[in-house]
Parts: C-alpha cells; sequence; structure tokens
C-alpha cells in the first residue's frame, strides 16, 4: 500500500458537525456566524490589530473549505491564510445605544467557505469612549472554543497553533471512500441492532421526548402584528453585563452554581414569553466542548439535553436545577443516537438532496452556552487592564420571521465571565414571543426578578 510522506501537512476532512453548517450554508441558505465581541476601556493600536490579524490568518481558522464531487469522500479544508480574512476598521465612533446594531452590522458581513473570507476582525472606537472590537466567523469553519483558542494563539505568537493542513492524493480520497463506506455500514447495522434491542426490552429510543418532558419547541399561538415578515434581518438581540460577584451571591442565595442562575433565567425568559407554562417541564439544550488541547477541527461540539421543570426557575430553586446538570453532565452523551448513527450517511448525501429532506426540521426551544471564566488576556486581547466585557453568540444570517416561525425555536443564549464581570447574550428565535419589540422588555423584567441590575451594551 502507498504510504503518505510523514513530514507533509496533514489532511483534515470536515467533520459531521462541519457538515451540519456547510449544508445550511450551502443547501439550505441559511448560512450561520460565530462572533465573539470586546467592550475596552481603551482602543488596540493600529499594529496590536494588524499584528492580531496577520496571526490569524496563519492560525486555525484560516482555512477554505473543498468541497468532494466523489461518491463518500468527505469535504476537507485547506490551510489558506491570503484569502480565508482580514481587519476591517470602523472609524466612526459607535454611539451610545448603538453598540448592538454595531454588532448586528459586523454579523452581517457575507462569508464564503470556499473563495473566502470565512472570518473577519472589526474595531471601532466608541463615542463615550473606550472601544469595541469583533471577530466573526462562519460557523462551519469554526466553533467558539476554536475562536477562543485562536485568539490566544494568535495573541501568544504561538506556532503551536499554525494552521498546515493540505488537500488530499488521489490515495488518500479513495482510502477516504474506503472507510465512508465502512463508517456508514457499521453504523446502519447498529441502528437495526438498537432497535431490535429497544423492542425487545421495551426501551425508548434515547432521541424521543420523556415523558416527562412537555415543552421541546415552541407552541403555535397568534401572529405578532409588529413583527416585521420579510425583513432578511438578524434575529433580535440583547446583552446584559453584571458585576460577577453580584451574579454570583444571587446565584449562592439560591442553593445554586453561576451556571443553575443562567439556565434558570433562560428557563424564565422562555416561561415570559408565553411559549410554556408554570407546570411544564423545559427541554434546554447544552453545547458541550469535545476540543482538546491541539485540536484542528473546525467543530468539536456535542449536544447534552437538559430536562428542567419550570417551577424550579419561578421558585427560585436552583438546587434543583443544579443537581439535574450534574446528572446530565455525569452520564454525557450516553449511547449514539439516532441521529448521530445516521449522521455518515447524510454526510454522503448531496446538497440537494440534504434540502429535500430538511422540509420539517425543527430547532431546540432554548439552547444555554456557558463559556465559563475566560482568560484576562482574552478578554482584554492581550492585555487584561483593559476589558470591560465580552460576549459570545452565534446568529443566522438573512432570516425572516416566516423562517424563524417554521423552526419553532425559542431563543438562544450565551454567558461568561471575564476579569470580573458576567455577561448575558439573548437572540430571540421566536419572532411573536420573543421578537425585536419584546425581547429587551422581557429579559430586563427577568433580571428584575432575581434582583440584578443589568448593564445594557
Amino acid at each position: 500500500m502507498r504510504e503518505v510522506d510523514a513530514t507533509m501537512p496533514s489532511v483534515l476532512r470536515t467533520t459531521v458537525d462541519d457538515d451540519l453548517f456547510i449544508r445550511m450554508d450551502r443547501a439550505l441558505g441559511v448560512p450561520v456566524v460565530n462572533q465573539a465581541v470586546w467592550r475596552l476601556h481603551s482602543l488596540p493600536s493600529d499594529a496590536e490589530l494588524d499584528l492580531l490579524a496577520q496571526r490569524l490568518a496563519v492560525g486555525r481558522i484560516g482555512r477554505l473549505l473543498r468541497r468532494s464531487s466523489l461518491p463518500l469522500v468527505r469535504d476537507h479544508w485547506v490551510a489558506e491564510p491570503t484569502r480565508s480574512g482580514g481587519r476591517v476598521v470602523d472609524d466612526t465612533p459607535v454611539p451610545e445605544g448603538g453598540v448592538t446594531a454595531w454588532i448586528d452590522a459586523a454579523a452581517s458581513t457575507r462569508f464564503d467557505l470556499t473563495e473566502g473570507p470565512v472570518w473577519e476582525l472589526r474595531s471601532a472606537p466608541l463615542e463615550q469612549g473606550g472601544a469595541i472590537v469583533t471577530l466573526c466567523v462562519a460557523h462551519a469553519a469554526g466553533d467558539g472554543a476554536l475562536i477562543v483558542r485562536a485568539i490566544l494563539d494568535a495573541l501568544s505568537g504561538d506556532d503551536a497553533g499554525r494552521f498546515d493542513a493540505r488537500s488530499p492524493s488521489v490515495f488518500e480520497q479513495a482510502r477516504d471512500a474506503t472507510g465512508q463506506a465502512a463508517a456508514i455500514t457499521t453504523n446502519l447495522a447498529a441502528l437495526a441492532t438498537d432497535l431490535v434491542t429497544r423492542r425487545v426490552r421495551r426501551d425508548p429510543d434515547e432521541t424521543a421526548t420523556r415523558a416527562a418532558v412537555t415543552a421541546k419547541t415552541s407552541r403555535t399561538v397568534d401572529v405578532d402584528p409588529t413583527a416585521a415578515e420579510n425583513d432578511g434581518a438578524l434575529a433580535p438581540l440583547c446583552i446584559t453585563s453584571v458585576p460577577t460577584e453580584a451574579w454570583r451571591a444571587v446565584a449562592a442565595e439560591a442553593g445554586g452554581s453561576s451556571n443553575a442562575l443562567f439556565v434558570a433565567i433562560v428557563l424564565g425568559i422562555i416561561v415570559a414569553s408565553g411559549r410554556v407554562g408554570a407546570d411544564d417541564t423545559v427541554r434546554i439544550s447544552i453545547p458541550m466542548s469535545l476540543r482538546t488541547p491541539d485540536d484542528d477541527r473546525a467543530n468539536a461540539t456535542t449536544g447534552l439535553s437538559l430536562d428542567i421543570p419550570a417551577s424550579a426557575a419561578l421558585e427560585k430553586d436552583l438546587g434543583v436545577i443544579r443537581t439535574l446538570a450534574k446528572e446530565v453532565y455525569a452520564v454525557g452523551t450516553g449511547r449514539p443516537s439516532t441521529f448521530v448513527r445516521l449522521q455518515p450517511a447524510m454526510q454522503a448525501l448531496s446538497d440537494r438532496t440534504v434540502a429535500a429532506l430538511s422540509g420539517g426540521a425543527t430547532t431546540p426551544l432554548a439552547l444555554a452556552s456557558n463559556l465559563g471564566t475566560l482568560d484576562g488576556q482574552f478578554a482584554g486581547l492581550g492585555d487584561p487592564d483593559r476589558a470591560n466585557g465580552v460576549v459570545t453568540r452565534s446568529t443566522t444570517q438573512a432570516v425572516t420571521a416566516a423562517k424563524l416561525r417554521s423552526l419553532r425555536g425559542g431563543l438562544a443564549a450565551w454567558t461568561n465571565e471575564a476579569c470580573g464581570i458576567t455577561t448575558l447574550s439573548v437572540i430571540g428565535l421566536d419572532p411573536d414571543g420573543l421578537g425585536r419589540s419584546t425581547l429587551p422588555d422581557i429579559v430586563h423584567a427577568e433580571f428584575a426578578r432575581w434582583s440584578l441590575e443589568p448593564e445594557d451594551w
């Protein structure tokens, strides 16, 4: 068998997670963007930001996609420091009250997975003093954990983060086709075995809704007449920050952790939107990173399902939420679900077939992603003393109210702690219950219910 030169750069195939976001972009026309935003006491110099952009270009997000036209052969990533992305400077100061609009405008930049760019670093001064910097990355090219890793590598100048993936040889393409055929066969056989086992044991599929769960997607309600039907804009965004000391104190008083308080606030917002009731048990999707220290995969995340009674949030019983969360994290992903078993086969399908099969797709009622405590160097883009808050989020581009209704989602929220500040971002995926005119008031009311006084971005 022909051997590959061990000194050559490696071939990096797309994962099933990459493929999901590639198909969102290419098959469904709904690209997803990951965004990190830094609010700083002072603007980094042009030299600092130029160097940061240069290092990002040769790092793990400095990649472009190469699609495969061969049966079963997966797409792959190649290093492309020249065309993968770059820096944009906004000289006009962002006015007070205009930060969210500036963030949305930055996230509206169109990316091209194969031709570039797939990332953009943008900065602007703030009218009231300080600065704002954002890094947007096509989700297919990098998840949140990869963005954090790429920034830290770029700030340190560490060559360990250099991305050198190349295109495969004909031999490697043939080997990948063989490997994928085996993976598809193995997973389909395992799926059949699982089905027989469940029938014999009368054990439900792990992907099935547990009897206790009464809310997984938004229920049908009256259409909000103020919701713009076809504005093609990003989903509405609300960003708030509170001192971490105050956040932790509230969590401790209610018998829980910072993460339990985050989950409770997410659940409280969903209840206030009218999508679930006080007696419901709500399924919340929790992303969990699988990334290892030297991991070049664009996306390395799995999802856990946390089923929480709404009453726990309404009664401020964080102990219940903390206990349920610990149980879910301890079990982890468990045995592969039906969806996971089918992913290798789905990756082999054409964009047209994927589009045809996705007609009834829905999104989670609630997604809650906690990045934990961020490094001070990351929070201050190389200088912890200038850090004044970090926010992260994912958002779809050019999505209409009609499309959001069809997906039956509710909200997605992200939180982190950085340099003594806890920041929470929420996007409304329900144009009628959590639309542009209602989301901020609902978020503020939920914070007030917990006696927290947030500062809006």
